[in-house]
């Protein structure tokens, strides 16, 4: 986290620069977005499982979106921690929380877990929960700004079904717990509907997001920065 004396950091996000700050849900960012803009050090630690990991590709999203950061906001010095572990559910990230997050002090994390649970039969109480509880242990600690995500849809039946339940309770839990949410499965559902090919952003019978894939979680998390 940055240590600047010189920046006051409650001091209003520049209306002028690129839009409109709430149109882009920036209210949730309001901190890390003035490190952006006043070229600060900002540390963001992308939390989550294979989809963060950016399993059997070279590039997954934190990877395009530092690089559409550091476009963005060039005098920003950037840094972006990845901490997927693919297979890994939310029980398994509420226990390495401390070491994969916290440890760090990160101004932003993301968090991205649910096609897991959902095949390993974890129940949405019990995820909500776990859920939760991840939230309220960075907020205790350094207290860093948070974005929950939601993944893309699948195609291996029944979780292409089973999985909307998960990502429905992630946007709840992003409500209740007043931090951002980045819709994934919506922005390619959008894409889907414009006529681009499924096929095209994930890997043939992986259930994981190619490149191309990556790049659009990357441009739904830049409607936040």
């Amino acid at each position: 986290m940055d240590d600047d004396s010189n920046r006051d950091t409650n001091s209003d996000i520049d209306p002028g620069m690129d839009g409109d700050i709430e149109s882009r849900q920036g209210r949730f960012l309001q901190r890390t977005l003035a490190d952006l803009q006043y070229g600060c050090h900002v540390t963001i630690v992308a939390f989550g499982d294979s989809i963060t990991a950016g399993y059997a590709v070279r590039r997954g999203f934190p990877s395009f979106w530092k690089e559409m950061l550091q476009q963005k906001y060039p005098d920003a010095r950037i840094e972006m921690i990845n901490s997927g572990v693919s297979g890994d559910t939310t029980i398994d990230g509420l226990s390495r929380v401390d070491w994969s997050v916290l440890s760090y002090e990160p101004d932003l994390v993301t968090i991205n877990f649910g096609i897991n649970d959902c095949v390993m039969g974890i129940g949405l109480e019990e995820f909500e929960a776990n859920f939760v509880e991840i939230v309220r242990r960075i907020r205790a600690g350094p207290d860093s700004e948070i974005l929950l995500l939601s993944s893309q849809p699948l195609e291996t039946p029944p979780y292409d079904r089973l999985i909307l339940d998960y990502y429905q309770t992630i946007e709840r839990v992003a409500k209740e717990m007043d931090v951002g949410f980045v819709d994934v499965y919506r922005a390619w559902m959008d894409r889907l509907r414009q006529g681009t090919p499924l096929g095209s952003m994930i890997i043939a019978g992986m259930d994981h997001p190619n490149e191309e894939g990556y790049k659009v979680i990357a441009e739904e998390l830049m409607k936040f920065t």
